[in-house]
């Protein structure tokens, strides 16, 4: 009777354990596969990383520890008579969740959604925007100040195939995306190798690069043009602080610079509820100010 009930309660401590554990895995989207092999490289063209997960359920990110808020724009106006800015919401796909609400916003003011490939409805998602006749991108990870667990991580020391087969897989998880922008990469964005493997598979595949501008350091702007890539920079990040008033703030100084510059290009994300009521609110108050918001696609160089 004894050998029973120990076999009964190791059964249950058994399925509890594997079922925490799946429960951990999904939640925050785990691959324990590769963070060991992550963990175990140790060349002197990669840097060692402290892996740090980031529930699933709220993958808002900071841009980068040392991103600056506010760059003054580098692009010239459409034209002499209008002032314009373009709305981009970083880590789209996350969620399906005011998706609807967004593609309504975005289809009144031109917003375009970056995507990132890991996300579950990565897929589904763009497959959404296409049907509703807004614009994606991919928001394709780069090596920054932190790891967040994206498989789809380009690294500095990785070859040019290495880059192209990950930049191939990615494209492919965010349909119709005709460019991309840089999720995080404060590392990686600053590496003229890793950028110029970038550029090379941008140009050969006609698609553009949004510096997201994520580090002063950055060479993706200015290496773009000198490959030909069509590209753009950011000028301000909306919601590094998430929090109503300093995403007013932020909102103010992108109207300041597209009056003072001709064009400015916002910066915000997807999971920032706060974001998407300044947007909703604020919008609409563009042709008061003589501004006009327009797809990324029309101001790239």
């Amino acid at each position: 009777m004894k050998n029973i009930f120990v076999f009964i309660l190791s059964v249950i401590v058994l399925f509890i354990f594997a079922f925490t554990f799946m429960k951990v895995k999904d939640n925050y989207n785990i691959s324990f596969e590769y963070a060991d092999n992550i963990s175990k490289q140790s060349n002197d063209n990669t840097i060692q990383k402290n892996i740090i997960y980031k529930s699933t359920n709220d993958i808002f990110h900071l841009a980068d520890i040392n991103s600056p808020n506010n760059v003054e724009p580098i692009l010239n106006k459409i034209n002499e008579h209008s002032n314009c800015i373009s709305i981009i919401i970083d880590d789209s796909g996350n969620t399906l969740e005011n998706s609807e609400r967004y593609f309504s916003l975005a289809n009144k003011y031109n917003i375009t959604f970056a995507v990132l490939p890991d996300s579950y409805h990565s897929t589904d998602f763009s497959y959404a925007a296409y049907s509703n006749n807004v614009n994606v991108i991919l928001h394709i990870p780069m090596e920054g100040s932190d790891y967040f667990g994206e498989q789809t991580l380009i690294r500095k020391g990785m070859n040019e195939d290495e880059v192209f087969r990950l930049l191939d897989y990615s494209f492919s998880k965010v349909p119709y995306a005709k460019g991309m922008n840089n999720h995080t990469g404060s590392v990686a964005s600053s590496d003229e190798s890793i950028v110029s493997y970038m550029l090379d598979y941008a140009k050969s595949n006609d698609k553009y690069f949004v510096d997201s501008y994520t580090v002063s350091d950055s060479l993706i702007y200015n290496m773009a043009l000198e490959y030909g890539v069509k590209t753009a920079r950011r000028s301000v990040f909306l919601d590094n602080e998430r929090d109503y008033s300093s995403i007013m703030k932020q909102w103010r100084e992108l109207i300041k610079l597209s009056k003072e510059y001709g064009i400015a290009i916002g910066i915000g994300h997807y999971q920032s509820e706060e974001t998407f009521k300044i947007l909703e609110n604020n919008l609409p108050l563009l042709i008061d100010e003589g501004i006009a918001s327009v797809s990324i696609i029309e101001i790239l160089n």
